[in-house]
Parts: structure tokens; C-alpha cells; sequence
């Protein structure tokens, strides 16, 4: 009972014994304390009760939105491009940087063009950031319809929720200028492009022009508009500082050779060709690169031989005269001349080659002084027994110490003739169109130099001294019956003269058999003497 006058509480009545059990008085208020710790209740596994709760984490997430830029621009121009950065997430984000891209599609990769970036303050959870930036397109930039790629935080400075969502893409035209020669003079995207890559280097190769022919391959077809842009680029060989041989060679391409009406491929029988034309598909623009930059349209030999990749490299221990071995094919007024030509000017045979490096040769020959190329394999006529039949006969095709310039040489002369002005009697891509011919002309097809014929009935014995003892190219060929060890119907070089005996060298392009003859000998054969102006 409590008393209001003297405090006094009768605690055995309330409390009993119980130790953990205390009542306390301070200014006339009372507690109760109670000792849990020692106090021990009859059951303790009722005590838990569980409810569920959901953690959620505090991440920001950065998205780019309300983007306003030109729908069009041009080549070497800036635009102004307005944006919005907003945190999506529940946590500030910190500062980032925006990245922008011109991409041909929406979807962000290594080989987009990086334009700029744009630095973001901080952003609270559901804030939103306004920004602008200058963004540049290049001058090489190709014209066309491309994707302007804003990609929130660029360099992933923000731990963000989500990173998949911080790419906008929205779409933008590029225009070309006067300044731009690609634009304004080509149409098709992927030609503009890869010409404008292919020529930054200021020249457009061999490798350069089959990798634009094979670009117009796209879909399996040549369509008009590319085969155009192939013309105009080709037409315009000097501003991409372009070798003669590939501006030649790309132009029996896309413009035509009337060499082109005919495949035959080493094969007894042609077939149908053709000059490229608007929608010519793919695998004839692979036959005409093949024609004239692989060398894979190769002539018709003998019926019984097998064409082989033969062995060696195209000169060994230098050019001479020696090199020269007639096989299988009546071409000694063709074989002559080179034997001549490697005499007096070696230098003429090392320029008439182009090692392309990938086991093809392009090899020069002149039209009325203006120079022309086909190009060749190193595949060959062999017989059963892997022996090459025409030039070099007898060397095996594996032998590695093969010297090749005459054989392939050979092989070019009869592809040449396809062309029309070398034998205009025999326009045939075969070995056997370039049986039997002259050596004046094969001087000036081989060297550019004009040449004379004359009959040795109509100089004098110095005057043949002299043209022997000068550096220009000089044969002979016999007509009018077999003599003193020369064979009729056939064409020698003229090597030297002997003045101790008074005798003219002449060199059979057999590699054996050759003739040591005097004046009145010459006379009496009624020789046909051939050589070049210079």
C-alpha cells in the first residue's frame, strides 16, 4: 500500500523473495527493475518471430535521351548536338564523360569513328543532366546515311545497374563537298570507302585494284552504278599515282580488250567470255581478274601435255645469251631475238618483268612504242615424265635451279597474241599461234626500239662488222636453202666476228648447232640480217 506522507511501501506483500525483483523510489516516483539475465523463464522457444523484408541495392543508372542533332550534315563540317543524361537508377551517380560515334548501324564496335566526348557533372537518383557538344566530321568521311551512336558514360567511370541501356542511336546523312573527290565522282558506298582507304596511302596498287574489283562482286553481281565507279576510278589512274602496268591491266578489266570475248585457261577448246558489263556476275569478273592480273587464262599447248607449277626462279647467275633453249615449238625467229636482246641489252629483259610476288609475273611488250602487259603463272607445259616441251626442254618441273624468264617469256608471247596487234594473222591463245614470224617485229614488241631488215646482198662486209661490233640487237635468218652448217628456214643470233679468220658466229636458239660463217657464205645463203636502231 503506498503512502503519500512518509514513502513508505510495504514490499513484502508485492515483491515476496524474489532477488530479481527491485522497487525503487527518487522524488516520489517508483520503478520496478527487473534482471533479465537472471531471470530464467519455463520456456525459451517460443521467443522468434520472423516476417519477411526485401533489400533493395542503391545503384545509379546512366541512359542518354531527348537527343536533337541535324538530320543531315556535310563532309568536314561541325553540328551542334543537344542531349540529356538522366540517372534512372536510386543512387547519385558520380561524374562521367558522353562518348559519340558515327557508325553505318546502331549497334556500337571497334570500327565505328570516335567524333567526342562531353564531360557530365554529378546527377542525384532520378535527376536529369542538360549538355551540348561539337561533334566534327572528317573530311575522309565517306558520304552516306549513317548512326550517331551518344553512349552515356563512355569510359565506365559510374558503377551503373544496367551498362547495356547507355547507347542512342539516331540517324544522321553526310553530304559530300566540291572538296570531296570520293563523293562527288563515285556512288557507291562501299566503293567511295574502300578507294578513299585503298588510295590514303596516295597510290592504288595491283593488290589495291583486284580488292575494288572483288568489292564490286558484292550481291554476285556488278550492278551499274559500281561498274561506273570502276571506269571512273581507272580513268583517273594518274591521280592515284597508279603504275602503268595496273592502270593497263585494270583497264582491260572494266573497260574491255577485245581479248576478253574468250576464256581458254590451258584447256584444247575456249569458251565464252566477255567484256564486263552491267550485271556481269561475279564469277566473270573473277575470270577477267584471273585473265590479266593472275595469269589463269593460260594458252593452249599440246594436246599430250599437262600444264605443272614448276620449280626455280625467274633468273639464275644473271641473263645470257645461253639461256635461250628451243623445245617443241617452231618460234626460233622469237627465241633468236631474246638470245640477241640478252646479249647487247640484259637490261632490256630484267625490265621486261614484274615479279608480283605471289608466283605471277607481268610482262611488258610494246605496241607502236607504247607499252602493253598480260601477265603469267608459273605453270607450264610438261610432258609425262614432268619435262617442260617448249623453252628449257628436258628440266624437270621440281628442279629448284629452273631458270624461268624464257619459257615464261614464251608463254606470254602466246597469250599476247589474243590482244590482236602482235599477230594479226594469228589472234589465238595457243602455243601454236606463234609458230613461225620475223625478228624485226619481235625487237620492237620486246624493246620498244624501231628495227631494219636487209638483205646481205645489200650492205657491205664492214657495214655487218659494225653491227656486230656495236651493242645492237642482231639476228639473221636463212631461207634459201641449208649450208655450211646452218639450218634452212630458221633464225640464229649473230655473236661475233672473228677478224683472224674473217668469220660471223651465229648462235642456233636450239642451244647447240651453231654456225661460224664468212662473208661469201652469207652471200651465197642470200641471209636476211635483222637489227635494232639503237
Amino acid at each position: 500500500m503506498f503512502s503519500s506522507e512518509n514513502n513508505l511501501i510495504n514490499t513484502d506483500s508485492i515483491l515476496g523473495n524474489n532477488p530479481n525483483i527491485n522497487l525503487y523510489t527518487t522524488d516520489n516516483s517508483y520503478g520496478l527493475n527487473v534482471n533479465h539475465n537472471s531471470y530464467t523463464p519455463a520456456s525459451q522457444v517460443n521467443n522468434i518471430f520472423a516476417s519477411a523484408i526485401s533489400l533493395t541495392a542503391l545503384t545509379p543508372d546512366l541512359i542518354v535521351q531527348n537527343v536533337s542533332a541535324p538530320s543531315t550534315t556535310t563532309v568536314g563540317s561541325t553540328i551542334q548536338l543537344n542531349y540529356q543524361v538522366k540517372n534512372q537508377g536510386n543512387a547519385s551517380a558520380g561524374y562521367s564523360y558522353s562518348k559519340f560515334y558515327l557508325s553505318k548501324d546502331a549497334t556500337l564496335s571497334n570500327d565505328d569513328v570516335f567524333l567526342n566526348s562531353d564531360y557530365v557533372t554529378n546527377i542525384g537518383a532520378g535527376g536529369v543532366s542538360s549538355e551540348s557538344v561539337a561533334l566534327s566530321i572528317a573530311n575522309g568521311t565517306a558520304a552516306g546515311n549513317y548512326y550517331l551512336l551518344s553512349q552515356a558514360d563512355g569510359y565506365a567511370y559510374v558503377a551503373e545497374s544496367n551498362k547495356i541501356n547507355n547507347i542512342f542511336a539516331s540517324t544522321i546523312t553526310v553530304q559530300g563537298t566540291n572538296n570531296d573527290w570520293y563523293s562527288q565522282n563515285l556512288k557507291d558506298a562501299g566503293l567511295i570507302n574502300l578507294t578513299r582507304s585503298l588510295a590514303a596511302d596516295g597510290n592504288l596498287s595491283r593488290k589495291d585494284m583486284i580488292d575494288l574489283f572483288r568489292d564490286g562482286e558484292d550481291n554476285s553481281a556488278i550492278d551499274a552504278t559500281e561498274l561506273v565507279d570502276l571506269r571512273t576510278i581507272v580513268n583517273n589512274a594518274s591521280r592515284f599515282t597508279m603504275l602503268d602496268y595496273v592502270r593497263v591491266l585494270s583497264g582491260n578489266v572494266v573497260n574491255g580488250n577485245i581479248a576478253n570475248q574468250w576464256w581458254t585457261g590451258g584447256n584444247t577448246s575456249k569458251t565464252t567470255l566477255g567484256n564486263l558489263f552491267a550485271g556481269s556476275s561475279a564469277a566473270q569478273m573473277e575470270k577477267l581478274i584471273g585473265k590479266w592480273f593472275l595469269g589463269s587464262d593460260r594458252p593452249t599447248a599440246s594436246s599430250s601435255a599437262n600444264y605443272q607449277a614448276i620449280s626455280g626462279s625467274l633468273f639464275q647467275n644473271g641473263i645470257s645469251t645461253d639461256d635461250i633453249k628451243q623445245g617443241d615449238l617452231g618460234d626460233c625467229y622469237y627465241l633468236a631475238t631474246l638470245s640477241a636482246i640478252a646479249q647487247e641489252k640484259p637490261n632490256y629483259i630484267q625490265n621486261m618483268f614484274i615479279n608480283n610476288g605471289d608466283n605471277t609475273f607481268t610482262v611488258r611488250f610494246f605496241n607502236n612504242a607504247v607499252a602493253n602487259y598480260v601477265t603469267v603463272d608459273q605453270y607450264l607445259p610438261t610432258d609425262a615424265y614432268g619435262k617442260l616441251i617448249y623453252a628449257s626442254p628436258g628440266s624437270s618441273y621440281n628442279n629448284s635451279s629452273n631458270e624461268l624468264w624464257v619459257a615464261l617469256a614464251e608463254k606470254a608471247y602466246a597469250q599476247l597474241g589474243e590482244l590482236g596487234w602482235s599477230r594479226p594473222d594469228n589472234t589465238t591463245n595457243a602455243y601454236s599461234s606463234i609458230e613461225g614470224g620475223w625478228m624485226d617485229y619481235v625487237t620492237r614488241q620486246v624493246t620498244g626500239l624501231d628495227a631494219t631488215m636487209q638483205q646481205v646482198t645489200n650492205m657491205t662486209k664492214t657495214q655487218l662488222i659494225d653491227l656486230v661490233n656495236s651493242n645492237k640487237v642482231l639476228t639473221a635468218g636463212f631461207v634459201n636453202g641449208a649450208n655450211y652448217g646452218v639450218v634452212n628456214n630458221h633464225a640464229y643470233t649473230v655473236t661475233s666476228y672473228n677478224s683472224a679468220n674473217g668469220t660471223f658466229s651465229v648462235r642456233n636458239p636450239w642451244g647447240y648447232q651453231d654456225a661460224n660463217l664468212t662473208w661469201e657464205q652469207l652471200l651465197n645463203l642470200k641471209t636476211y640480217f635483222v637489227w635494232s636502231n639503237a
